[in-house]
């Protein structure tokens, strides 16, 4: 048996789906109460738009793959990155004409870079390390049998002389520029600089691990 069509039916047939309240999270644009309509100026303006958005994020992430690879990492990961300072000091030790300086080091404290540079400032070639110690503080170390005042000036950002101590009989200058200080000693064979814009202490620490030695 066929169902009746009646007026009653019809209008249920035909009935329009409830709309949802515009703040209801789940509204769409099926619930506004018009239908939006672009111009075809607007259509364009809108395509355009997108297109140059897409282009944007294209070329934005162009440009930083390359430097993302070519960064060579972190400041910290850097200052974490230890070298056997005994090993380098000992191959350096066949290039050097002095007695190559190399503390040792214990606990926490490490070298992060080790070299030997060859005719480099003034043509002069030295021996450098630089120690991280108590996790923070940073001390350099550069030595060489050929110093002379201009290298000496140029190595330490011409840093003005402030003082002169005696560390076990043997004199070392002190210069300060800003925040670092240099101490700098001239031994039987070579030239010995010790900086930091950390701390003193650590300075001297390296200062009295060179008294005992080298001569």
């Amino acid at each position: 048996m066929q169902p009746e069509n009646t007026p009653q039916n019809d209008a249920q047939t035909g009935a329009q789906p409830v709309r949802r309240d515009l703040n209801d999270p789940k509204a769409t644009f099926e619930d506004l109460p018009f239908t939006p309509v672009l111009t075809e100026k607007q259509s364009k303006r809108a395509n355009q738009t997108f297109k140059g958005m897409v282009l944007s994020i294209g070329f934005t992430v162009a440009v930083l793959i390359p430097l993302l690879l070519l960064n060579p990492g972190t400041k910290e990961e850097n200052f974490q990155h230890a070298v056997d300072l005994q090993k380098v000091a000992s191959d350096a030790s066949g290039i050097a004409e002095f007695e190559v300086f190399a503390p040792q080091v214990s606990g926490e404290d490490y070298a992060n870079f080790a070299r030997w540079k060859s005719n480099q400032v003034q043509d002069i070639s030295y021996w450098e390390f630089g120690l991280v110690m108590s996790e923070t503080n940073f001390v350099y170390v550069r030595q060489t049998a050929d110093a002379n005042p201009t290298w000496i000036a140029l190595v330490t950002d011409n840093a003005a002389p402030t003082d002169e101590r005696i560390v076990d009989g043997s004199k070392w200058e002190v210069r300060v520029k800003d925040e670092t200080t240099y101490m700098i000693s001239e031994r039987e064979a070579s030239t010995l600089i010790v900086s930091s814009d950390t701390g003193e202490e650590e300075i001297m620490a390296i200062v009295q691990a060179a008294e005992a030695q080298i001569s």
